[in-house]
Parts: C-alpha cells; structure tokens; sequence
C-alpha cells in the first residue's frame, strides 16, 4: 500500500514538468548503455499501466531455492514506502512510485519443508 504522501492529485502541468524531466534524464544517459535501455523500457511499460495483457508464460516445472536473502526496504523520503523484497541483485523498484527501492537489512530465509 502506498503511502498518504504518493496520494497527491497529479495535474496537467504536473505532467508536463515530469515528461520534460524525463526528456532531459533520457537525453544525459550515455547511448548504447544498459541504463539507457532500462530507462527506456520502463518508459514503454508506463505507456500500457494497469492495461497490460494478461499473456505471462506458466512454465511446467519451477525449482525454488532452498534459501533466499529478503530485505526491508525503503523508498525516497518524498514518496515513504516500505516493502519486504527478495534481494536478487538488481535493483528494486517501488510498486507505488517506480523509484529504485534501498535495502536497510536483509537476511536469509530458507525454504519450509514440507
């Protein structure tokens, strides 16, 4: 859940002061580098929120790991929001903000025997 302070009504000059933010983050990003693509697809996926195709894949077998690192994370201060993670390596983005999330502590869980 996110955050009272995420809750704000967003306004057409809002919007227009974000896309030229983003406009001018995209055009900073060295060509040809992975950032660039992230920032990119991210983008892309913006363009179809909360419409996307429900066409995921249903793989037939799927092998958890014994054992997993989780983390509590938090966001920026202006958005606030916490979460419990999987720590994967690669950066985690907030469900309320799409910001990259920090981890504060993580530990590892293992997998319950059944």
């Amino acid at each position: 859940m996110c955050p009272e302070s995420s809750n704000k009504n967003p306004t057409s000059e809002g919007l227009e002061v974000a896309i030229e933010e983003v406009r001018r983050r995209f055009a900073e990003l060295p060509d040809g580098t992975c950032k660039k693509r992230i920032f990119y697809n991210r983008l892309k996926n913006l363009g179809r929120f909360d419409a996307e195709p429900v066409d995921y894949q249903n793989p037939e077998e799927v092998a958890l790991p014994r054992e997993i690192e989780v983390g509590f994370a938090v966001c920026h201060p202006e958005c606030g929001n916490q979460a419990l993670l999987v720590v994967e390596g690669g950066p985690q983005a907030c469900d309320c903000c799409g910001a990259t999330m920090y981890p504060i502590e993580v530990a590892p869980y293992r997998l319950k025997k059944k």
